[in-house]
């Protein structure tokens, strides 16, 4: 019996305008997003390599980050195709491919050492303790303006 190895790729979805704080998509709207730029520039042949075993396993509307599966065989035409994606539905946003990894669990491990890094970042920038504190707060709260 042969296992079939998956490669999980996570991105980063910016979208273009500020006023998108939180995009409101969900995992098939990903999945066909992707799986249409795979067929317009890769054509019959890269769709038929990329559907096995894709989707989205993870998106998350916050913090704007996606967890994608796809085989071990095909994670290079994915990984190639997301900087040419420029819309998600109907919202203008750009895919950051940030990391490619082998199990779901180094992944996961991933996304929460570079959360954190974004967080160290944003609290450095804050001068007041008060804000710091108050930031903290809605942080935890999923409150983000």
């Amino acid at each position: 019996m042969v296992r079939i190895k998956n490669r999980y790729i996570v991105v980063e979805i910016v979208p273009e305008s500020k006023q998108h704080n939180v995009l409101h998509y969900k995992d098939h709207v990903l999945s066909k997003c992707i799986l249409a730029a795979v067929r317009k520039y890769y054509g019959a042949y890269g769709l038929g390599r990329v559907e096995l075993g894709f989707c989205t396993k993870y998106c998350n509307e916050r913090t704007k980050i996606a967890l994608i599966r796809c085989s071990h065989q095909s994670h290079k035409f994915v990984t190639s195709i997301l900087p040419l994606i420029t819309t998600i539905g109907d919202v203008r946003a750009k895919f950051h491919t940030i990391y490619v990894g082998a199990t779901i669990i180094n992944c996961n491990k991933f996304i929460v050492k570079y959360q954190q890094k974004c967080l160290d970042r944003i609290l450095g920038q804050i001068e007041s303790a008060k804000e710091r504190q108050d930031t903290i707060k809605r942080i935890m709260e999923f409150e983000l303006n």
